[in-house]
């Protein structure tokens, strides 16, 4: 199997599995602006590179770049059905960055369930379109499609439920709007892409960030609440990520990286010994530490070199300590609580909300440091200066 040989074959397939969900959708075949040609041809030589590729991570991967496909396909049939969506502005959107397992999940169902607020459900992330009355999502093949897979995804692997709570109904990371330019982290945690982790680090992610916030006006679609987005990836590009939101609130979540690098590890692991049983844990561990101290060095050199940048620091023990405090902190820091006559009780209402949005249970998530070849010392030199 060559991906970059059957790229045309794999576009032909995207737009066949697009069709098949509305008679309304056939021969549409526009995917867009050729932003994402450089990313994903760098992603399919890589994936042909790469010596240690099982047939079950390859079929994966090959589905994988059909769905995103499918999803750019999505927000162009869409835009052209409802050009005006573009007309949508999107003021003042709340950021949350940091390192997975660092409170981001947790901080950012807390302020979605804030009124004032919207987040990306993760069926319109995976289809985007104007998001519809939610009373309407079940007759939405398109919906019930995602909640199905999902759903099947959660059966076949129960343990991914106790590391990240999901629902196609609920919000969720923004990266699949990233991974329409195939600028993504999730792609080299699915598979061993040197080539093309090494490209990601270097990339200009400018045009991607434009498609992105197309792809958050479409869905808004009028809705001018404030927008309230998380994902790891946006530690790769922080110059862009401002240069396309410059009135961007960024919220920068911090962990002990002690406790975080053997956490991000185990999640990866978790999900890759489904096809690969006899993945190497501690090349996990080395790659997983390599990375991840490397991108906090460089959000570090820039936020040096941009000491105005908009960004609020909150760890991880504060908000378990005291969400409330944390949350009116944000608001505070960023002038967003003017005007909120009931905010105290708004806020308890926000707290309730995020604890019946999802479980955050994560009590059967076992791990050490030691089982990915770290310990504490490893980990520590690695993020000196860093954090």
């Amino acid at each position: 199997m060559s991906f970059y040989q059957d790229l045309p074959q794999i576009h032909y397939e995207a737009q066949q599995a697009f069709e098949s969900c509305s008679a309304k959708r056939n021969g549409f075949n526009d995917f867009g602006d050729d932003e994402y040609q450089l990313g994903l041809e760098v992603l399919a030589k890589s994936l042909d590179a790469a010596d240690d590729l099982n047939l079950l991570t390859a079929q994966i991967m090959r589905a994988n770049i059909i769905d995103v496909l499918q999803s750019r396909l999505s927000s162009q049939y869409f835009l052209a059905e409802n050009p005006s969506c573009l007309d949508t502005e999107i003021q003042r959107p709340i950021f949350i960055i940091g390192m997975p397992r660092s409170g981001t999940t947790a901080l950012h169902r807390l302020l979605v369930a804030d009124d004032c607020n919207q987040g990306l459900e993760y069926w319109l992330g995976v289809r985007p379109q104007p998001r519809p009355d939610k009373k309407e999502w079940s007759s939405h093949l398109d919906f019930r499609q995602c909640d199905e897979k999902l759903k099947f995804m959660q059966q076949a692997a129960p343990q991914l439920k106790d590391i990240h709570e999901m629902a196609a109904d609920q919000a969720d990371e923004c990266r699949l709007l990233l991974m329409q330019s195939f600028m993504n982290v999730t792609f080299q945690s699915t598979a061993w892409v040197s080539d093309y982790e090494q490209w990601l680090l270097k990339a200009d992610f400018s045009a991607a960030y434009r498609r992105y916030k197309m792809n958050l006006q479409l869905i808004s679609n009028g809705d001018s609440r404030r927008w309230v987005l998380k994902d790891p990836s946006h530690l790769w590009a922080p110059e862009a990520l401002l240069s396309t939101f410059p009135d961007a609130c960024i919220v920068q979540m911090h962990r002990d990286p002690c406790e975080l690098i053997p956490s991000v590890a185990s999640l990866v692991y978790t999900t890759r010994q489904m096809v690969e049983p006899d993945i190497d844990k501690h090349r996990i561990g080395r790659r997983e530490l390599a990375q991840w101290s490397g991108l906090l060095s460089n959000l570090a050199a820039f936020r040096h070199s941009h000491s105005s940048a908009p960004v609020y620091d909150v760890s991880m023990q504060e908000l378990q300590q005291d969400p409330a405090a944390v949350i009116k902190s944000i608001y505070r820091h960023f002038s967003l609580d003017q005007h909120r006559i009931n905010f105290d009780s708004e806020i308890d209402s926000m707290i309730k909300g995020s604890k019946r949005d999802a479980s955050h249970s994560h009590s059967k998530h076992y791990y050490t440091a030691e089982e990915f070849g770290l310990t504490d010392a490893i980990i520590k030199q690695a993020f000196t200066n860093k954090n």
